[in-house]
């Protein structure tokens, strides 16, 4: 009875979104209310005054690291897109790689991943979605291939998910690297494969198969070298930029450029800057060392007890804003131009951000309670041996309830790592089933499901992303449940 009332949070949202296509607002809200219901009525989850305020500080601040993101990525989108930067660009790619299709793998498996590893918090999404709208893509297209491009989780953020599980288990973040790749194959053939379809149709991906499998090949091979020589913080930088290269050089030699960038809008250099400033800018406070030293602990908010924490200056929302404010004067915009947009822009962040709070905090308060831990130690009583196959399953839990496989990492990695030892399991295989699994399932989240209807003007029809986004992470976590078991068995 208690897992099934734990389970209760966790399906009353997806129910609403899915069945009653309720809004993400409404669903988010009905899930903290259940968590709330639960820990007042049922005993083994009851909290104290202390504990209940402070898993909800700590899903408020989390809550405000993601609405800190939304806010600056929606501020560079609207200064991109009065500015005509947007479909400057739109117009250079379509040019360079005329065929929608191959486009589509290039920005899902190539751009997306180097923007994803580079900067992490769904900032590929960020980039990609309004550049497929900008292509011609419908919303609701444009969003789940930007969702499709967080193919490559695993090394998100300079790998910071994968670095926190090496030390939470003792093995080394190379290994986990390297191990990853085998494990996010059928993952990342799904995300290429469903990037064809949701361009040119099915029949199309199908035919289309031997040229993912390329793309896929080239992105896995170049991360499991990296990941093995350079280090797994800089694999997926490396990765995305060499399916990229690829992708251009095989449009470059295949077919001549038929579009050129739209004579009212700015160059192609002005257009690209934002990006290039982003990215120096995020780089520059990750890479150097003293410099992200003093912005991690310049004007930090926290909630005490929980040992999170906000960094503000050091947070991708900053330099999100602050890309946005260089923009303006740079293409060219002035504020008069920009007045009129802030208003619905503001309105559809609030909706987001009260959308992603309901999800955040129910989230915590099942941590804090213990109904994630009662969820995954039932699941593993019951099924025993056969729990290897199951292991990617609860990994993949983390995942969608934290966005993060960081966040999935915290709740499970050292869990997973006791299990796998009482089972017999090579404790790297555990680990790396685990990491891949919660960073695979980010792409259904409701933290990045909200972010992409965000930024292509869904808010309200989150179920509609969550469908086709939830059937990508189940065919994920089959594959990487099917590498595992062949893994440690064979």
């Amino acid at each position: 009875m208690l897992v099934a009332f734990a389970a209760v949070p966790i399906l009353t949202p997806v129910v609403l979104l899915l069945v009653f296509r309720l809004s993400a607002l409404w669903a988010g809200a009905a899930g903290l209310a259940a968590a709330l219901a639960l820990v007042a009525m049922v005993p083994d989850f009851a909290l104290e005054a202390g504990g209940l305020g402070q898993a909800l500080m700590a899903g408020a601040l989390v809550t405000w690291m993601v609405a800190y993101v939304l806010l600056g990525g929606m501020a560079l989108y609207e200064v991109m897109g009065a500015a005509g930067a947007l479909k400057t660009i739109a117009a250079y790619v379509a040019g360079a790689v005329p065929d929608p299709s191959r486009r589509a793998l290039i920005l899902v498996l190539g751009l997306s991943v180097f923007f994803e590893s580079a900067t992490g918090f769904g900032i590929g999404i960020v980039v990609t979605a309004p550049l497929f709208m900008a292509l011609g893509h419908r919303p609701r297209d444009a969003a789940l291939l930007a969702l499709a491009g967080q193919c490559a989780v695993v090394w998100g953020a300079l790998a910071v998910g994968t670095v926190l599980g090496a030390e939470l288990t003792g093995v080394p973040s190379s290994r986990l690297g390297v191990l990853a790749v085998p494990l996010s194959l059928p993952f990342i053939l799904a995300c290429g494969l469903a990037a064809v379809g949701w361009t040119a149709g099915w029949p199309r991906a199908l035919r289309s198969l031997p040229e993912v499998a390329l793309y896929a090949a080239v992105l896995m091979g170049v991360l499991m070298a990296a990941s093995a020589g350079l280090g797994v913080e800089t694999a997926g930088m490396a990765a995305g930029l060499a399916v990229t290269a690829l992708g251009l050089a095989i449009s470059r030699f295949g077919q001549a450029k038929t579009a050129k960038g739209p004579p009212d809008g700015p160059g192609l250099s002005r257009a690209l800057a934002p990006f290039a400033i982003l990215l120096f800018a995020l780089l520059s406070t990750r890479l150097i060392e003293p410099l992200g030293y003093l912005l991690r602990h310049l004007a930090v908010l926290s909630a005490p007890g929980t040992g999170l924490e906000v960094p503000l200056f050091y947070n991708p929302g900053f330099w999100l804003l602050a890309t946005a404010a260089v923009s303006v004067p740079l293409l060219g915009l002035t504020p008069g131009r920009l007045a009129p947009l802030a208003a619905p822009a503001l309105r559809r962040w609030l909706t987001a951000t009260l959308a992603v709070a309901g999800f955040l905090c129910f989230s915590q308060i099942m941590i804090a309670s213990g109904m994630t831990v009662i969820l995954a130690a039932a699941v593993a009583e019951a099924a025993g041996q056969t729990y290897t196959a199951l292991l990617p399953l609860v990994g993949g839990l983390g995942g969608f309830l934290t966005a993060s496989n960081a966040g999935s990492n915290a709740m499970f990695a050292v869990f997973h790592a006791a299990i796998g030892a009482q089972l017999d399991l090579p404790a790297d295989w555990v680990a790396a089933a685990q990491n891949a699994a919660g960073a695979n399932t980010t792409l259904a989240s409701p933290g990045r499901v909200i972010l992409a209807a965000t930024v292509t003007g869904m808010i309200g029809r989150e179920g509609e992303l969550m469908r086709p986004a939830l059937l990508l992470a189940a065919i994920g976590l089959a594959g990487t449940a099917a590498v595992f078991l062949g893994a440690v068995y064979i």
